[in-house]
């Protein structure tokens, strides 16, 4: 948290204004003392400093050099632990730090729960609310890291072959890379809501851009008080929190108006380690070969808005960059010849059947039409009024560990 001014000073900032003089505070998770240290220039009077791992010495003797021993009393204790005789008395505040990439981080929001025992009736919590945020994204590049683990047989003379790889990456993906708007997955009030380690969630996303689905991109915000908020999107000299993408093992085509259901389920393995399930609903508009609704009066292909037809092309400039779909054979240049003249997908096959240009039965060329269809949407040059009940429906799944 040190090396991190912007949380840290955030941090520092919201503690200023929350604080009244004579609080009493707990700081949970206490680490090397910073938050309590901040309550006490605050004006709190005392503090409750709860932390499991030997780090808790090394605050203490921070204390002691900045001569707070006499107003802190360390609890070397997980926050479970805790009990009536450590904090005899209710407290105005809890701070905490429990946030992590993906919002949740081991057991400390059922510990943060256990806390609010200790808690007055009128008492908050730092921070106040975090809310954890999926989206569909794409990209052409590699524009993320895997975490770095150690694997192998033989390093240092120990085996570490079954070391467990997160399926995690930390995310450099900007907006571009987004194909829908930001769902809010996980949202929690940290003083109303009753605090978990894990939950089960479902979001919808309505596609706006055209691209595979390469996989999910993750990302928090939080309030930690009034109004003094963090995002693990802000990124610094140093962040101590990062976006965090999840690779998606079936990566289909995504076009606007497509509908992607995102279910996550967490469980917890241990204090320390997670497993996220995550199930993908894709609504999809591309049409299976046996699909009826191209025989509707609304199957009616449009060209997409900028989009022309130049001889036996289809171009759309878009953010000046041009795209285009150059006609494969003569009949592709004749379905596409047809797009503006507002007829529907029956309609252009019949006419072209019916022409007798080509020795194809209408069913050959209703499916040439069909996969024609396909390309000119994966590349947002039509588009096709495809309701959601005549949507080509399927589903995959990915499980991800957290060590």
């Amino acid at each position: 948290m040190l090396l991190d001014k912007n949380r840290t000073l955030k941090y520092k900032y919201a503690i200023f204004k929350a604080i009244k003089p004579g609080d009493v505070v707990i700081d949970f998770g206490c680490g090397t003392g910073i938050l309590g240290f901040f309550a006490l220039q605050a004006g709190a009077r005392c503090i409750y400093a709860i932390e499991e791992t030997s780090i808790i010495d090394y605050a203490r003797e921070l204390a002691i050099k900045n001569e707070y021993q006499d107003k802190i009393s360390f609890i070397h204790k997980s926050g479970k632990e805790v009990t009536e005789q450590d904090i005899p008395e209710q407290v105005d505040i809890i701070l905490s730090e429990p946030l992590s990439n993906l919002l949740l981080e081991g057991d400390l929001w059922s510990s943060l729960e256990y806390l609010k025992q200790f808690l007055k009736p009128n008492g908050i919590i730092l921070p106040e609310s975090g809310t954890l945020y999926i989206v569909p994204v794409r990209f052409s590049t590699r524009t993320f890291q895997e975490a770095q683990l150690i694997e192998g047989k033989n390093v240092y003379n120990i085996d570490f072959e079954d070391l467990t790889r997160a399926v995690f990456y930390t995310s450099a993906l900007t907006s571009e890379a987004w194909l829908a708007k930001p769902q809010p997955l996980l949202h929690f009030q940290l003083c109303e809501d009753k605090l978990t380690d894990f939950f089960h969630n479902s979001v919808k996303c309505d596609i706006t851009k055209a691209g595979k689905l390469n996989g999910v991109e993750l990302f928090f915000e939080a309030t930690i008080f009034n109004g003094s908020s963090l995002s693990s999107k802000e990124q610094g000299e140093y962040s101590a929190w990062m976006p965090l993408f999840a690779p998606s093992l079936i990566q289909p085509t995504l076009l606007p108006n497509d509908h992607l259901q995102i279910t996550v389920k967490t469980s917890i393995l241990n204090r320390f380690r997670q497993i996220w399930s995550l199930t993908f609903k894709h609504y999809s508009q591309l049409l299976p070969s046996d699909a009826e609704w191209w025989r509707s009066r609304i199957a009616v292909p449009k060209l997409a808005p900028r989009t022309m037809v130049r001889l036996s092309e289809l171009v759309r400039l878009e953010s000046n960059i041009i795209i285009s779909y150059k006609c494969n054979s003569e009949l592709e240049a004749e379905f596409i010849k047809l797009f503006p003249d507002s007829l529907n997908c029956n309609e252009i096959c019949q006419i072209i059947y019916e022409s007798q240009k080509y020795d194809l039965s209408y069913e050959d060329i209703r499916k040439k039409l069909i996969e024609l269809l396909h390309k000119l949407m994966e590349n947002s040059l039509i588009t096709l009024p495809i309701p959601k009940d005549q949507m080509l429906i399927t589903q995959f799944e990915s499980q991800i560990n957290i060590p």
